[in-house]
């Protein structure tokens, strides 16, 4: 466990308000990687032990202080909305009974974690409006692993899902839900009910960006790009496994030979290659903002070049499915969003496919995609290979 890549000492990953999560101390970076290796094993107890140790000896560091105290929170979070192996899934839900409860509320820093909180709009047969049902994020399973330094992943499962959402206040520095709560039976059909295909066209919505609590803008990567070293190399790689094989089975579903990948943000190039060894007669072509993400992925893509997304190096109208895998909280802010969407759109050709998804939730919702002319929604969610869960995967076809 100690060789795990998400515990190997990277210069690219440090301690921030993002949901990537490392430390500035070397004796705090110990003691976290003790916790993590703690909680992979399930000694709970003894985690939070070394914890509450990490929290005393943090006052030198407060951007450690902060990090571990919102890992404090979340560990609380992912203990008290955690299903039990051994709960039974409800045969049928009845909605009208879920609005006899009680209503209950979340309060959420916009400066905290507030991109965890989610809406999962759905269309249930029979209802006259769609139903919009709360979630809110937990530790990723990848988290607990220990395969990736975000706290969070684009995963969800029943047990992130609240209740049927109620309503909602913004103040200036929280966002406050109040929500009619399920019984953990009820999450368990809800998600059941939604990977059934059931409830429509479902969409996963992220509406809260993070901000910085100084500037009261959102956060997003150095214009200039990220860092990166073999470490972090892996642990962007580990965290998009659920998308990458699901991405394999709908390119198979679409009979497409001899297809053009085209990735305007490929990163190390991990996606595409795995793509390829999937695909043989495909022809993949990346980009990347960074210089040296674009270098590593020399060595795994047939084509790549560096530039701006906004400016695609592929000639328009070639590709059969373009990529789009930034246009996420911490990537981008959301204005550059729709900007980089309509830059990307004439690259894809007549039938082919534009995909958007992401480690981070993206920024744009079916609202956006519904307004580009000469293009369709196929889907805006994708169900894990293995039918644990669900996350956000907009499929746009080309008319």
């Amino acid at each position: 466990m100690e060789n795990d890549p998400a515990l190997k000492s990277t210069i690219a990953i440090t301690s921030y308000d993002g949901i990537f999560k490392g430390m500035y101390d070397k004796e705090i970076q110990n003691m976290f990687m003790d916790i993590r290796i703690c909680l992979s094993k399930g000694n709970w107890t003894q985690a939070q032990d070394i914890l509450k140790q990490a929290i005393m000896g943090s006052e030198r560091s407060p951007g450690d202080k902060k990090t571990l105290l919102t890992l404090s929170d979340e560990i609380a979070r992912y203990s008290a909305q955690r299903i039990d192996p051994t709960t039974v899934m409800k045969e049928d839900a009845s909605w009208d009974e879920v609005y006899q409860r009680p209503i209950s509320r979340i309060d959420v820093s916009l400066y905290g974690l507030p991109q965890g909180v989610f809406y999962l709009n759905i269309d249930v047969p029979g209802s006259p409006n769609p139903i919009r049902i709360l979630g809110r994020k937990v530790l990723s399973d990848f988290w607990m692993k220990n395969k990736i330094p975000e706290l969070y992943c684009s995963f969800i499962s029943a047990d992130m899902l609240l209740g049927i959402f109620w309503d909602q206040r913004v103040t200036e520095n929280k966002v406050t839900v109040h929500y009619y709560p399920f019984e953990k039976s009820e999450k368990l059909y809800a998600m059941d009910q939604v990977m059934k295909s059931s409830y429509g066209l479902p969409e996963l919505v992220f509406p809260y960006p993070l901000l910085r609590q100084t500037t009261h803008q959102e956060l997003c990567s150095s214009p200039e790009g990220w860092v990166i070293d073999d470490a972090f190399d892996v642990m962007l790689g580990c965290g998009e496994e659920r998308i990458r094989e699901y991405t394999i089975k709908f390119i198979g579903s679409t009979k497409t030979k001899n297809a053009i990948l085209y990735d305007p943000a490929c990163s190390t190039g991990v996606f595409l290659s795995t793509l390829k060894n999937a695909f043989p007669d495909a022809y993949t072509i990346g980009q990347d903002l960074s210089k040296q993400m674009v270098d590593i992925s020399r060595q795994r893509v047939d084509e790549v070049h560096c530039g701006n997304a906004m400016e695609p190096k592929i000639k328009q109208g070639t590709a059969d499915f373009c990529f789009v895998r930034f246009l996420n909280s911490e990537v981008v802010k959301s204005t550059e969003a729709e900007e980089l969407l309509v830059a990307l759109l004439p690259t894809v050709k007549r039938g082919g496919y534009m995909i958007t998804f992401g480690h981070t939730p993206v920024l744009l919702s079916s609202a956006n995609y519904k307004a580009i002319p000469g293009f369709k929604i196929i889907q805006c969610i994708a169900t894990a290979v293995d039918n644990s869960g669900i996350f956000q995967y907009y499929v746009l076809q080309r008319l």
